[in-house]
């Protein structure tokens, strides 16, 4: 799978750049731009919990792929996830635009707000990660997870999406322990 860390912000981008190791540096590349001018499978949304996609980078998707995209995630969050898709839980949503066909809703937070830490852009990025995996996507193209409204540190971000894109392609086995879980 190619993953597409996307960036408006040269910090992210340069961020980003600082943390992807040697075990990504295959699968992740770094682009400076537009998210929707990219040749890709699907684009990350990190919306919300209720899929709301009125605001930020998500209202750019609305104007691209139409306001039925909010509406088929919504009927979805109903459906599949009992009226409130969590953070770190992710769904797929058809764009019906071709040239990228899929859309990754991976809320970031609940309802629109600042996020005092990077583990929502963690759970999130690591459920989108997930989600193309299961689908068979093998493009993907993510923004910077929590940078928005969350306002999140380029840094702070980066640091929890590279350790959220490692541990989604590369699991680790369920903890012995509560220990070992917070040696993670």
């Amino acid at each position: 799978m190619e993953i597409v860390l996307c960036a408006v912000q040269p910090h992210l981008a340069a961020a980003w750049r600082e943390r992807i190791g040697a075990d990504l540096s295959n699968c992740v590349r770094v682009v400076e731009g537009d998210i929707l001018s990219l040749d890709v499978l699907a684009v990350v949304s990190p919306a919300n919990s209720y899929g709301f996609m009125d605001g930020g980078l998500d209202a750019l998707y609305t104007r691209c792929f139409g306001p039925q995209l909010q509406q088929r995630l919504q009927r979805m969050i109903r459906e599949q996830a009992n009226g409130e898709l969590l953070v770190g839980q992710a769904l797929q949503v058809e764009t019906g635009y071709p040239p990228i066909p899929w859309c990754i809703c991976a809320p970031t937070m609940r309802v629109p707000r600042a996020l005092e830490t990077a583990e929502p852009a963690y759970l999130a990025t690591r459920a989108a990660v997930r989600c193309a995996l299961l689908a068979g996507l093998n493009s993907l193209a993510i923004p910077g997870m929590g940078t928005g409204t969350g306002g999140l540190h380029p840094q702070r971000a980066a640091r929890a999406m590279m350790h959220a894109i490692h541990d989604a392609l590369f699991p680790r086995p369920f903890p012995a322990s509560l220990a070992e879980v917070y040696a993670f």
